[in-house]
């Protein structure tokens, strides 16, 4: 069976990092900044520079030049030539169209600012990516899940709560949850200042059982002395912020002690979030500031469009001014 991860097995040494002539390369290094100051998120720049580094890795020495590389050298038909190694090394559809898209943006930089005459990747048609519908839980299965049986009471298991509760209740992304501190906790309001993609903040009202869950996590907290306002909220032994690999793992283990027999990931109940939502009457639009969408059609890929009333609400927002 295909996919990316056999295809980065076979070349894990192209994709080890970004290669340090790809470091040396001004021209990145002026994208990488023009990315940084329009505020791409850390883990896009990465991304980017992980796909030029397989790209100079599999046209081999043929960009090689000085202190980085020839850019102006990738024409079409060598573009069109790593596009189909992609496809040989059993790349996912949805990487190698991200992966174009990247590099599309590079050469489209590059381009623009007078270092390369044409974009090689601007007609390289990316493969058709199948739809993939979210995973919903059922109320009844979010239910089990921020309930999951523990009665040690200790800062561990409130602090899980604490992170299954905002989840479900305020739908906040994997990286926004491991971002917040507890300066951006509003504690008169329940609110929480939530830093979204592309440098976007956002108050996030944390209401009923996920204001009760954060406050006995916070009582918890400063009984044992460890509260500041630049201590991340949801920390492990010795103060560190949990990683986004580390919520994930909790999210996992809590679902099966709430006795749930599927997988459950972190964006499983941002989207149960969105989708339990409108089945209440939420508006749309009230949905797409919680979530911290840029625009509406965003939102409406979050939420499962078998449902009846989707498409008469979509068409009174897009009446409504």
């Amino acid at each position: 069976m295909g996919g990316e991860g056999s295809g980065q097995r076979r070349s894990d040494r192209e994709r080890q990092g970004q290669d340090e002539r790809l470091l040396q390369d001004p021209l990145f290094s002026a994208y990488r900044r023009e990315l940084e100051q329009g505020g791409r998120s850390p883990r896009t720049v990465e991304a980017v520079g992980k796909d030029l580094s397989l790209l100079t890795g599999l046209t081999g020495e043929m960009l090689a030049g000085g202190e980085g590389f020839l850019w102006e050298r990738l024409d079409r038909p060598r573009a069109l030539r790593f596009v189909k190694r992609l496809h040989d090394r059993d790349y996912a559809p949805s990487s190698i169209a991200r992966i174009i898209s990247n590099l599309r943006g590079f050469f489209r930089y590059l381009k623009k600012n007078g270092h390369v005459g044409e974009d090689p990747f601007r007609l390289v048609s990316g493969p058709r990516v199948p739809r993939v519908l979210p995973s919903v839980l059922s109320e009844g299965e979010a239910s089990a899940l921020v309930n999951f049986p523990d009665e040690s009471g200790d800062p561990a298991s409130l602090r899980d709560k604490a992170i299954l509760e905002l989840f479900y209740e305020s739908g906040v992304r994997l990286s926004e949850l491991c971002g917040l501190v507890w300066g951006d906790f509003e504690e008169g309001s329940g609110a929480l200042l939530v830093h979204g993609k592309g440098g976007r903040d956002r108050k996030v009202p944390v209401v009923g059982e996920a204001r009760a869950a954060l406050a006995s996590y916070r009582t918890s907290l400063q009984k044992e002395g460890v509260i500041d306002s630049a201590r991340p909220i949801f920390a492990g032994k010795g103060g560190r912020g949990l990683s986004v690999w580390q919520v994930g793992r909790i999210v996992s283990r809590r679902s099966r002690d709430g006795g749930l027999e599927r997988k459950v990931t972190p964006h499983a109940l941002r989207h149960s979030c969105a989708t339990h939502l409108l089945n209440r009457e939420a508006d749309l639009r009230e949905i797409q500031a919680l979530l911290g969408h840029a625009s509406l059609g965003t939102t409406q890929r979050y939420l499962h469009t078998g449902l009846d009333e989707l498409a008469k609400k979509l068409a009174k927002v897009r009446k409504d001014p």
